[in-house]
């Protein structure tokens, strides 16, 4: 019986001792937590990070506080309280609250201002551009060089108004740029402006698309697309000097040369005046003389032809001055029935000043005669001016079109 007591009051002191330890830790952990919270508001309210609006690292107690266990209570809790302004459209207030948050848990709040930057976004292309805007203002009075911000509001500057000082800007971030952001940037920019060209092309407003390119190759000068766009607004213009000027250039180009080629030979009929040449008459048909890729030819003029032809024999004897270009076979309806007969692509056909590139003719048996004729001369000339034949006068009237 004594042996049982001794053992019962061990026992309760061993409780007793192991009660103490419990409540003696939960006290040190509850005064450990304390000091922290203690800490980090301690420091939020004297403005000592003010000096530092947006610090690129963190510092000893930033470090300390992620990884003890107030931090995980701390950041949620000041996340929400953040997010509250967001949605409240406090955004002086937010800005201010997050440069603090900003300096103990970079990566939280940074993880924030991504979210909250995508939200701007969608406003601004929303029907909330003025809230949008309102976020971005008192974002950028407190961070001036904050580039994301910037990107933003200059980019949906330069979308809604075309605004010249808004492009400039865009360049300028994008040359302060670097590594990801660059090549996002500069992506983004390359859509940007393709899409202010398109808009404006298909509004016809042709001065403003002049002003716009004209701008852009000050930074890119060897921009084949800009001078191709500008050269195809100043012939909307009618300015054809300012026009060709840009053209002749890229004449050489492999991609914009041909494009480039056409245009010039647009401008070139445009300039053309109103010229009667002189024909020869052969039975009942009319000659021609013309100029085909610098090789002196004769045409008898074939308004029901939808193609020219060049005798086969004459062919044969110049095709090696004349650079031809084979195209394809065709089969074409004469007199005598149907035949396949090649077609050739030829760089120009021109009566006087009055000409067409990249002419084709088809190929073809004609009867040689005493070879005053080497081929006819079809609509496919034709149809690029107006033009009228004087039977009386014997001449054909060519003028541009309208």
């Amino acid at each position: 019986m004594h042996l049982s007591r001794s053992l019962f009051f061990l026992l309760c002191l061993s409780l007793l001792g192991n009660l103490l330890w419990l409540l003696d830790s939960q006290e040190k952990t509850s005064a450990s937590e304390k000091v922290l919270v203690d800490r980090f508001d301690s420091q939020w309210d004297t403005g000592l990070i003010d000096s530092q609006p947006m610090p690129s690292q963190t510092n000893a107690d930033s470090l300390t506080l992620d990884t003890e266990p107030a931090a995980k209570w701390l950041l949620s809790s000041e996340a929400d309280r953040l997010e509250q302004l967001f949605e409240r459209n406090q955004f002086d207030q937010l800005a201010t609250e997050w440069e603090k948050f900003f300096a103990y848990a970079p990566d939280h709040a940074s993880q924030l201002k991504g979210q909250w930057l995508i939200e701007v976004e969608r406003w601004l292309q929303a029907k909330e551009v003025g809230r949008g805007l309102h976020f971005l203002d008192a974002w950028l009075a407190r961070f001036a060089n904050d580039m994301d911000a910037l990107w933003i509001k200059k980019t949906d500057y330069f979308r809604r108004e075309n605004n010249l000082a808004a492009l400039d800007a865009m360049f300028s971030l994008v040359d302060q740029s670097y590594g990801v952001k660059f090549e996002i940037y500069s992506y983004q920019k390359k859509i940007l402006i393709e899409d202010r060209l398109a808009t404006l092309k298909n509004k016809g407003d042709w001065t403003a698309l002049v002003k716009l390119l004209e701008h852009l190759l000050w930074y890119q000068p060897s921009n084949g697309l800009y001078s191709f766009e500008l050269a195809s607004a100043y012939f909307q213009l009618k300015q054809y000097e300012q026009s060709r000027l840009h053209l002749e250039p890229l004449v050489n180009d492999a991609y914009y040369g041909p494009q480039a080629g056409d245009l010039l030979s647009d401008i070139h009929r445009q300039t053309l005046i109103k010229v009667a040449f002189p024909l020869v008459k052969q039975s009942a048909h009319y000659l021609i003389e013309s100029q085909l890729s610098d090789q002196r030819i004769h045409l008898l003029i074939d308004t029901g032809a939808s193609i020219s032809v060049l005798a086969e024999w004459f062919f044969a004897q110049k095709k090696n001055q004349l650079n031809a270009e084979f195209v394809r076979y065709a089969t074409i309806d004469t007199a005598g029935g149907r035949v396949e007969a090649p077609i050739y692509r030829f760089e120009y056909l021109a009566i006087g000043e009055y000409r067409v590139r990249n002419i084709e003719f088809v190929v073809m048996a004609l009867s040689q005669k005493d070879g005053a004729s080497q081929g006819l001369l079809g609509m496919n000339f034709l149809k690029h001016f107006k033009f009228n034949i004087n039977q009386d006068d014997q001449h054909l009237i060519l003028q541009p079109r309208d």
